[in-house]
């Protein structure tokens, strides 16, 4: 969401003669001493109703502010402190609200608005349907040429954010919407087929793909909007490769979609976007052409090979590109955007490795990452009716994709059945690997039913074999199974959107800092890209999570164990190894991940995560029972973490289990993870550490209740 304060205008000062004449007013006045001394939190939250001078003073000046530039501090004010004004006072302020809502200033103005409308639920609500009337207005007359153009785009904007947000109906928003023929002012239709786009993901209305089509054809109007409907088209045609029910319906849509981007490629070379796709596409198809015929030709093998190659320059490029610049933030979670795009490059390089594997001639991998890809770049940042000001979630768009899923799942199991050692070197895993192989080639199911008494209570790994399956016996090792239905759990959430802003927030403010060394170039840059979002999922995932989140793997999340005779003993440091490495084993690429790796850097590695030859990546793993800072977590443990860098690319990962005293609590996840930069000489290029610190050993809860005062 943009931050309005940071368009803060400045008051040129006046003449000697003027300021005789002239005073400013106080709301201006105020808002100017504000800003000058506001921290970066205060001004992401905006100002209240006292930084603008107090209540009295913006009454006074309330229908000033709302024809004006300043519109957007009022609406910020208002929601933030419309729980504690008296009825007249407020009554006056929505009144003055909802003027400047219906009579903006300019269409930047009313975009500013719409962000400061849309952080502060609430207030939505209390401006009821009359913003939705007006926004409407706005939009119809920009529309037909009675209104400034601009005033569209935001105004239609911020209905679809009010209505992802499930503030107001969408139904105005999609008859609106489902009503352009094309022939609109053309400027009014500037980037409106995004807008068109992502209320087909959200809602669904064919309708829309009709409206996308219109724009797409009218050769009346500029090439960007012509080229916007094409992109969109073809996001369109992916969904629906995504949704469909069986290989062939997914291939024949996948091909229609790379058609489009391949032609926005070719015509217009900034789109980097449309690059990205197609050589995704490409490589995805080409992966499919090898599971479908192993001996196919060189020419399809080195096809996937520079489609795999192309997409890791496109997404790099892409993401430099985008950094910084002014987007439509509300629009999509880069972190996680970028660390979809990231995954997928890691699929199809590491695949690319294991061309001669059967094992690996199956597209399921990357069909999956391709669906993230898709979730991630079309999710709307939004604040739920219950929030309180700021970015609070992310609404995804709904996408069935059952057999896309199903089979990601099904390979991902027989890769670790036969791949993972936890596994391989169990009698009963053979049973369960033949199971799973037959399952891969038979056809799709029919319907998906318990095969036998076996997998009783495993409703995930039972979900993926068919009704008319062999039965498997009934006496395999529960444990096993347990341990199976645990990784397939974990591999289905763990690139399943957060749907928490702060995680995005807070991935995307890491990749900035990673991206300013100079080693950050592909492909090491989408391989380290891919463990740091699975770590920071650990992190943000641990920090909710209680002592029985695993059973015994995430015991340690919990009191510390107690000795023999009585007293209190430490959870190890392995405790914390564990855990961490059974999530990445179950997230990333089977046979990647592995721990306590020899003769590294003189040492022995904890996790050691290697998607390709020659990059490796190492986390260390510490645990401390003293109180921590940040100076004294690189005083301890950052030189042996930097070393481990020394023969590979120049960033890892450190966490350390945090076993001091958490009676009066522990600080929050976003200070407790950072990136240490660290050079051993001044002509090395610095070594970028991400440290994390989990508090682990924690009290129950009852344990932080404050004590009862003595009669």
């Amino acid at each position: 969401m943009v931050n309005t304060c940071s368009k803060l205008l400045v008051l040129e000062p006046a003449g000697d003669k003027e300021r005789e004449r002239t005073v400013a007013p106080i709301v201006d006045q105020a808002l100017q001493d504000w800003a000058s001394h506001a921290t970066d939190d205060e001004l992401d939250a905006g100002p209240s109703l006292t930084d603008l001078g107090g209540t009295d003073a913006v009454l006074a000046e309330a229908d000033r502010l709302a024809i004006g530039p300043l519109l957007p501090y009022l609406l910020t004010a208002l929601g933030r402190d419309l729980d504690t004004l008296e009825g007249e006072q407020a009554a006056q302020l929505l009144d003055a609200a909802a003027r400047g809502l219906r009579e903006p200033k300019a269409a930047w103005v009313l975009a500013d608005a719409i962000d400061a409308l849309c952080a502060h639920p609430a207030l939505a609500a209390r401006l009821g349907t009359r913003t939705v009337r007006d926004l409407a207005a706005h939009a119809e007359a920009a529309l037909v040429g009675d209104a400034d153009a601009a005033l569209a785009q935001p105004a239609l904007a911020g209905l679809l954010r009010l209505a992802v947000a499930q503030l107001t109906n969408p139904h105005r928003l999609l008859g609106l919407l489902a009503d352009i023929t094309g022939t609109e002012i053309a400027e009014a239709l500037e980037r409106l087929p995004i807008l068109v786009g992502i209320a087909h993901d959200h809602f669904g209305d064919t309708a829309l793909l009709d409206v996308l089509s219109a724009l797409e054809n009218q050769p009346a109007l500029p090439a960007a909007t012509r080229a916007d409907a094409s992109f969109e088209l073809a996001v369109a045609d992916v969904r629906t490769a995504l949704e469909a029910a069986d290989r062939t319906a997914v291939e024949e849509h996948l091909r229609r979609a790379l058609m489009r981007f391949k032609e926005l490629d070719r015509t217009q070379e900034t789109r980097l976007d449309a690059r990205a796709h197609a050589a995704a596409l490409d490589a995805v198809l080409a992966f499919s052409e090898l599971e479908q015929q192993p001996a196919a030709s060189a020419h399809v093998r080195q096809r996937l090979v520079e489609a795999a190659d192309q997409l890791s320059a496109a997404t790099a490029q892409l993401a430099a590109w985008t950094r910084g610049m002014h987007q439509l933030d509300w629009l999509s979670a880069r972190g996680m955007a970028q660390t979809a795009w990231s995954r997928l490059v890691t699929t199809l390089q590491t695949a690319r490795a294991h061309l001669d594997q059967p094992s690996w001639y199956h597209p399921a991998s990357a069909l999956g990452d391709l669906l993230e890809v898709y979730v991630a770049s079309r999710s709307i940042h939004t604040t739920p009716t219950e929030g309180r000001g700021g970015l609070a979630t992310l609404v995804s768009p709904s996408v069935e994709a059952a057999f896309v899923r199903s089979e990601g799942l099904l390979h991902h199991l027989e890769q670790a059945l036969a791949t993972d050692p936890n596994f391989t070197r169990h009698p009963d895993a053979h049973a369960l690997h033949e199971a799973v192989h037959a399952r891969r080639e038979e056809a799709a199911p029919t319907g998906q039913v318990v095969p036998g008494k076996a997998l009783a209570g495993h409703p995930t790994l039972a979900a993926l074999f068919r009704a008319d399956a062999p039965p498997l016996r009934d006496d395999l090792d529960r444990q096993l199974l347990d341990r199976v239905e645990q990784l397939l759990l974990q591999q289905s959430r763990g690139y399943t959107p957060t749907g928490n802003a702060r995680f995005d927030a807070h991935l995307e403010s890491l990749l900035d800092v990673l991206a300013t060394s100079p080693a950050w170039q592909p492909s090491d840059s989408h391989y380290f890209t891919t463990l740091l979002d699975q770590f920071l999922r650990f992190l943000y995932d641990r920090f909710d999570a209680q002592a029985d989140y695993y059973g015994a793997r995430t015991a340690y999340l919990g009191p510390a164990p107690t000795k023999p005779d009585g007293s209190i003993d430490h959870w190890d440091e392995k405790h914390v190894q564990d855990d961490l490495h059974q999530h990445l084993a179950g997230t990333l690429t089977p046979g990647t991940v592995q721990r306590e790796v020899i003769d590294i850097a003189s040492g022995r590695t904890d996790i050691t995560y290697t998607p390709q030859p020659g990059s490796r990546f190492v986390a260390e793993i510490k645990r401390r029972t003293t109180a921590w800072t940040r100076e004294r977590i690189e005083h301890s443990y950052l030189a042996q973490a930097a070393n481990y860098t020394a023969t590979g690319p120049p960033f890892g990962l450190l966490l350390v289990g945090d076993h001091s005293s958490h009676t009066a609590g522990y600080p929050s996840v976003e200070d407790s993870v950072w990136i240490i930069r660290h050079a051993r000489s001044a002509t090395e290029v610095p070594r970028l550490i991400v440290a994390g610190v989990l508090p682990i050993g924690r009290p129950t809860p009852s344990a932080l209740r404050m004590p009862r005062a003595s009669a």
